[in-house]
């Protein structure tokens, strides 16, 4: 069967011939002011990108779950909604969490569950055998039951908990050593620099550089590569700049697996495990519907950008106690972008357009510069502590203010600010 080439008709056009009708309308008009976007990453975005604008990246023919996993660790798009349950009680957290599986939620976040020995957390995981579940106030007495629970009735299909490893390396390695199978023990919060501030670029930068100081701790304590790399999960927060935000998870997986790699980890353990939240800075309390949509575009930049699991958060939480209506709604949203919109049926849908391919590429080359910077200066942990991270925030978060209403700046940012200042622990 002859094919057809419909595109014979229409003759190449050259980037000249471009740049010559754009300064035609333009009329006199300045091209940069006009057209170029001047990002707070830093990137001068142009008005549109052709083919050779990519020639010189390296990833671009790169499959979906191929190393360096640039398309995402999996061959499809699919990810996993999840819920955060704030009940304290075990009992009543279970029935919450069960009540919102049957409502469609696919994985479960505690976040506030008390469980104080092996009983609580008997009651507190009855039923949910099969579904991923995730501790978000788990401390060290809280890993020590999980994982000894695990070793002794391994029914559960995956656990993980936010215990951040760099606040104790001695006890992250000895939970290394013991955890069984299918424990996720560790989480790398990305999102607490997107929420304080940082740029994609930064965020990435940041992640990476207390990431390598993990791996660094573990390696000094002769753990195994590829059982530290398989021990942790990292978070982020997706912000409101849709095609940065989609290209930094991108831009993520790929310095995370060369990252694991020059530790000599296999390329199967250099996979990232992401999990994504929509922005709590974004939310407003003015207009609260508003954040509906927010969510929405924030969930969709999420699944472009591969993450694992996914929460969008319910409308109102900036001001209240989320309610069962709310819950349904951020719920749903997820629902119906898998199941009416279909985006879990494509894995790395932006592939191949241009800009995403050319912003993806800029933050993971600003990003490794990050981290080197970080490393060279005697990583992570000493950047925290001699105030180079919190006084790059302090200049992002003061740009980003500055782009927003004074309403939002006080209400939100300040807030939001301090919040994250505490949990980090960096003081004004």
């Amino acid at each position: 069967m002859a094919s057809e080439h419909l595109l014979e008709e229409f003759p190449p056009v050259s980037t000249e011939s471009w740049e010559e009708v754009i300064r035609k309308d333009l009329k006199g008009s300045d091209y940069r002011k006009k057209l170029i976007w001047q990002t707070a990453e830093g990137l001068a975005v142009k008005p549109y990108y052709r083919a050779e604008d990519i020639a010189g990246l390296e990833y671009p023919d790169a499959a979906p779950g191929a190393f360096p996993y640039a398309r995402g660790a999996r061959v499809t798009g699919d990810w996993r909604i999840r819920e955060e349950i704030d009940a304290v009680d075990p009992e009543e957290a279970n029935g919450a969490a069960r009540s919102a599986v049957l409502a469609g939620s696919e994985e479960i976040a505690f976040r506030k569950a008390s469980f104080k020995n092996g009983s609580d957390l008997e009651l507190l995981l009855a039923g949910l055998e099969e579904i991923p579940v995730h501790f978000e106030n788990a401390g060290e007495p809280q890993l020590r039951l999980l994982f000894e629970r695990l070793t002794v009735r391994c029914r559960l299909s995956h656990v993980s908990t936010s215990w951040n490893p760099l606040a104790n390396p001695d006890f992250a390695a000895e939970v290394i050593t013991a955890a069984p199978s299918g424990f996720v023990p560790f989480t790398i919060h990305g999102e607490e620099f997107e929420e304080l501030g940082a740029t994609a670029v930064e965020e990435v930068g940041f992640t990476l550089a207390a990431a390598i100081d993990f791996m660094a701790g573990m390696q000094e304590r002769k753990m195994d590569a590829d059982r530290a790399a398989a021990s942790i999960t990292f978070s982020f927060s997706m912000g409101a700049n849709f095609f940065f935000q989609i290209a930094k998870l991108r831009a993520f997986r790929m310095m995370w697996a060369q990252a694991v790699e020059s530790f000599g980890g296999a390329h199967e353990n250099a996979k990232a495990r992401i999990h994504a939240r929509t922005s709590r800075w974004n939310e407003t309390i003015y207009e609260p519907h508003v954040n509906i949509l927010r969510g929405t575009t924030e969930a969709m930049s999420a699944v472009f950008g591969g993450a694992d699991s996914i929460t969008v958060a319910p409308f109102d939480e900036c001001y209240k106690a989320p309610d069962e209506a709310s819950r349904r709604l951020a719920r749903n949203t997820q629902i119906i972008l898998k199941q009416e919109a279909l985006l879990s049926r494509v894995a790395d849908p932006g592939a191949g357009s241009y800009c995403l391919e050319v912003i993806t590429g800029y933050i993971a080359r600003e990003g490794w510069k990050i981290m080197q910077g970080i490393e060279a200066d005697g990583g992570y942990g000493k950047a925290v502590k001699d105030g180079r991270i919190a006084q790059a925030l302090e200049k992002s978060l003061a740009a980003r203010e500055e782009a927003v209403s004074s309403r939002r700046r006080i209400l939100t940012g300040a807030n939001q600010h301090a919040k994250w200042q505490q949990r980090l622990g960096i003081q004004d």
